[in-house]
């Protein structure tokens, strides 16, 4: 029975104890605060006129002000749950000595002060409890969470309305005061059994008053509202705040003039005032447990707040249609008044203290503080002088003319939200943002800069010489040349090699010359190679004694020598090379002369030799036909691609295929011989190609893949995550056709890995099946960023992978504002399994459920097309089956239609079957 509550409330099984306890204390704070309401306010209409109303609003604003102060200063010495018993023992006291006033003297006054002070302890109490609550919990948890927690007060406020009619004529109004000070009394009691380490250390450090704005500010401290408000969201909250309560004080002044005006004695107002807030308590009970926090899931955060004054603007505008009658006008008020109440309690309250969440702890207490402390005793006041001028001109207030004020509040207010869901977005987006640090630009242009580099140039270090002569490069530092020219002789060869390799590109006058001059020296110069490359790419003709030389090289510097004919545009050189390449690809046993000619024309990426590659590529030498599938598509030559592929497959050369694909290029891609969609590695080699190439034809062949419900999807999503994939229209729908297709899939695996995870006899399956979802989720927000955005889902990624608490559920969290709500409820679901611990199989989403076999849970990840399970993850299942005992397997794997046909899970099949006979 427990784990259906569990499920049905929306918790888990390791947050049941917390919750529980949060509900007993803020049960009994509900009943307190319940009794405390209705008797101040009977004693206040039973002596006062209405018209007295606004004149407690101002006072009350600022009582709520000095108590504030006072509140801001007690929060920074004492931990959460010593704040929160000093304000019940505060309150509990004050009502004791307003009891004994009343009881014993004459105050005629005592019950306008007791009106203004129910706000002031209703307040102190919700900045304390909910202050304690929101540092417990981070942003996911809040939502779910908050809903169940808060609907504590919800019955307790209902005893206490109910049982006003029922007391109130046995012991009076004013001794229910004595039911508010035992409620108290209660809830110190539990918040003292209350044990979580959190609470009980300070939330502030020292000093907090004068530390600096956090970095969720420190990019707008120079602006007036973050000097005020700290932070742009709770500025926003603040605003949204502000309206709210100005729109409830009218609402509840309008509510208690005509409730004044139909009911002259105390008991009389104390019945109709308890049973009118007691039917309004039955109706938020059912939609604050039941559907609060799956309204906030489903309609998002920051959406659920429009519910509020999107409803009661609605019923403003029916009271503002002409030809009412004014008992159906009241009648209308009061359903408005009633919704208000439901919709106040049970959606705006939770999701307000949620909005604070993706703030540092102390953070979000001084939001509290600011949005709700501060801005409460504003709207009073403000409503208050509002009232009391109408009074002053007019004379007296009607519903119309209330129905009036509120139709703009209520306009103002549904702005004001929007205004938060844009600042709760940008916070969400601050609160997941890695630090950048970006230094002062280098003006490489300047006299002092240049003159620094050039020291810099003649620096013992080498890695110095290099970057400032490259930064010199890209300056355009006129001598630059001459400067190369003297860093030639550099006792450095990795500075020699840089400087040969400018003074070619930038065709230096004398680089010839120094090249000349270099390789006339004797002795072994480790940049002979190139030197050599230089030399017969720069000499101005190839002459006869050039070509003779040529045979009396070793093999390193000879390939240099063949490069560097092969870098010169003239036809004839190319068959000078011809002519030296011929006999040495026709030396089939000489494998070292072969690797020569590879690496002669890979380096040099020349075209046109065809046939010297062609034959290199039918050797039967391993290392010669893979380098030659390699030069092949460094050369790009074209006319060899089939012939290539062919030779690629017959050898499962599929390495080789995959760098050979990448030199091609995009364009590749087009080719009908690559659309083969066996064997699994070919097309697996395809698509880690595609994945590193840039470009449409790629991109399309991906695509095409994908639409494939038997592809090889994981490498295909994670080749367009590589390649930073712009998807045409077309492309979009093709994945989000396959996200749908994966999410479905991924929430029968969740379902199906509950189930195993309560078989002793299938931990391993599980632990498998485990991990696949896992890889499945970074999949399917690889392909979410790939089609929404790929910046901000790409920092989700990386913070989800740090394992840190607070910052994944503010990472998640964001993700709502950024992917389809369609979409995220599932994935939502699908996060919410990968984030929970196995409790020895006390899951919730289990236990109401009837028992499954264990043969039926390997059969269905074996046999079920639709989860799309691994080979991997089939075969661990099958490897699992003679455990089962009985007939099993022979049941399971006797469809052969019904079995994966990959060699893994065939393998692992005859292993079984051989197990059982």
């Amino acid at each position: 029975m427990h784990y259906k509550l569990y499920a049905l409330l929306n918790i888990k099984p390791s947050e049941y104890k917390i919750v529980r306890q949060l509900f007993l204390v803020q049960f009994f704070l509900g009943i307190a605060t319940a009794f405390l309401f209705t008797s101040t306010l009977t004693m206040f209409l039973q002596a006062f006129k209405v018209e007295h109303i606004p004149e407690v609003y101002i006072l009350a604003a600022f009582l709520l002000l000095l108590a504030n102060w006072g509140y801001s200063r007690l929060e920074h010495q004492v931990t959460s749950r010593k704040l929160l018993q000093k304000i019940i023992l505060f309150s509990a006291g004050s009502l004791l000595f307003t009891w004994v006033t009343i009881s014993f003297h004459e105050f005629k006054w005592l019950p306008f002060l007791l009106s203004a002070w129910n706000m002031v302890v209703y307040m102190l109490v919700s900045y304390a409890f909910w202050g304690m609550a929101a540092i417990i919990f981070n942003v996911r948890e809040s939502k779910r969470i908050f809903a169940v927690v808060g609907s504590g007060d919800i019955p307790a406020k209902l005893m206490g309305y109910a049982m006003v009619p029922v007391l109130t004529p046995l012991i009076g109004v004013n001794n229910l005061l004595w039911i508010s000070v035992f409620a108290f009394l209660g809830a110190y009691y539990f918040l003292g059994r209350f044990q979580h380490r959190v609470i009980d250390r300070p939330v502030h450090a020292p000093h907090a008053d004068s530390v600096p704005p956090s970095s969720e500010n420190r990019y707008f401290s120079s602006s007036l509202i973050t000097q005020i408000f700290y932070n742009k969201l709770i500025f926003s909250i603040a605003l949204f705040s502000l309206i709210a309560f100005t729109v409830f004080s009218l609402i509840d002044f309008t509510l208690l003039g005509e409730v004044k005006a139909r009911f002259a004695n105390s008991p009389d107002l104390a019945i109709f005032i308890g049973m009118f807030f007691a039917i309004g308590r039955v109706m938020a009970i059912f939609f604050k447990l039941l559907f609060s926090s799956r309204v906030i899931s489903r309609l998002g955060l920051t959406n659920s707040l429009l519910l509020s004054p999107v409803v009661v603007l609605i019923l403003t505008s029916v009271l503002l249609l002409p030809g009412e009658s004014p008992n159906t006008i009241l009648y209308v008020f009061g359903v408005m008044v009633l919704l208000s109440e439901v919709l106040k309690s049970a959606v705006q309250e939770p999701a307000f203290f949620i909005l604070f969440q993706p703030l540092e702890p102390h953070v979000r207490l001084k939001g509290h503080l600011i949005a709700k402390g501060y801005m409460l005793p504003f709207a009073l006041l403000g409503s208050g002088l509002f009232l009391m001028l109408c009074y002053h001109l007019r004379g007296g207030i009607s519903i119309q003319f209330i129905a009036q004020v509120l139709f703009v509040l209520l306009v103002a207010w549904v702005g004001s939200v929007f205004l938060v869901k844009k600042e709760y977005f940008g916070t969400l987006v601050m609160a997941i943002k890695k630090g950048w640090f970006t230094g002062s630009e280098l003006f490489l242009s300047d006299g002092p800069v240049q003159q620094l580099l050039l020291n810099k140039a003649t620096s013992a270090n080498p890695k110095d010489v290099l970057l400032a002569l490259e930064l010199l490069e890209r300056s355009g530092y006129r001598r630059l040349e001459q400067l190369l020219e003297e860093q030639f002789y550099s006792p450095f060869y990795e500075v020699r090699r840089f400087v040969l390799g400018s003074l070619i590109r930038l065709q230096g006058r004398n680089v010839l010359g120094l090249v000349q001059q270099q390789l006339a020296k004797e002795g072994n110069d480790p940049l002979k190679p190139d030197l050599l490359k230089a030399y017969y790419s720069l000499i101005p003709e190839v002459t006869a004694p050039n070509q003779e030389a040529l045979q009396t090289l070793d093999a390193e510097a000879y390939q240099a020598a063949l490069v560097g004919l092969l870098q010169r545009p003239e036809a004839e050189t190319h068959k000078v090379v011809h002519q030296e390449l011929e006999p040495l690809v026709k030396d089939f046993g000489n494998v070292r002369q072969q690797q020569l000619v590879l690496d002669i024309l890979s380096e040099a990426s020349a075209t046109g030799f065809q046939e010297e590659l062609a034959q290199l590529l039918a050797s039967d030498y391993e290392q010669i036909y893979k380098k030659a599938i390699e030069t092949i598509g460094k050369v790009q030559e074209h006319s060899l691609l089939e012939f290539m592929v062919e030779t690629a497959k017959a050898r499962e050369a599929w390495h080789a295929l995959q760098k050979s694909l990448v030199y091609f290029g995009d364009t590749v891609f087009s080719a009908e011989v690559l659309h083969a969609r066996a064997p699994a590695g070919f097309v697996r080699a395809v698509v880690l190609a595609a994945g590193k190439v840039r470009g449409e034809q790629s991109t399309e062949f991906l695509l095409d893949l994908l639409t494939e419900e038997e592809g090889p999807t994981p490498d295909v999503i994670e080749a367009l995550w590589q390649k930073q994939a712009e998807l045409t229209s077309e492309g979009k729908r093709t994945l989000e056709a396959w996200l749908t297709r994966t999410l479905a899939s991924c929430l029968q695996k969740t379902s199906a890995c509950r189930d195993i995870r309560r078989k002793a006899v299938l931990q391993l399956l599980a632990t498998t099946l485990t991990r696949e979802i896992n890889q499945e989720v970074m999949l399917l927000l690889k392909g979410f960023a790939l089609r929404y955005d790929r910046r901000q889902i790409g920092r989700v990624m990386n913070l989800l992978k740090l394992h840190d608490e607070r910052r994944m559920a503010n990472a998640i969290e964001i993700l709502e504002h950024l992917i389809p709500k369609p979409y995220f409820l599932a994935l939502d679901k699908i996060l919410d399994f990968t984030f929970d611990v196995p409790d020895g199989g006390n899951d919730p989403y289990v236990k109401i459920k009837n028992e499954v076999p264990a043969s039926a849970m390997v059969a269905s990840i074996i046999q079920n097309s639709q989860m799309q399970c691994s080979a991997w993850t089939k075969s661990v299942a099958c490897y699992l089956i003679p455990k089962l005992g009985g007939p099993s397997a022979r049941m399971i794997l006797a469809d052969e239609e019904m079995l994966p046909q990959d060699h893994l899970f065939q393998e692992t099949k005859e292993y079984v079957l051989s197990a059982v006979k």
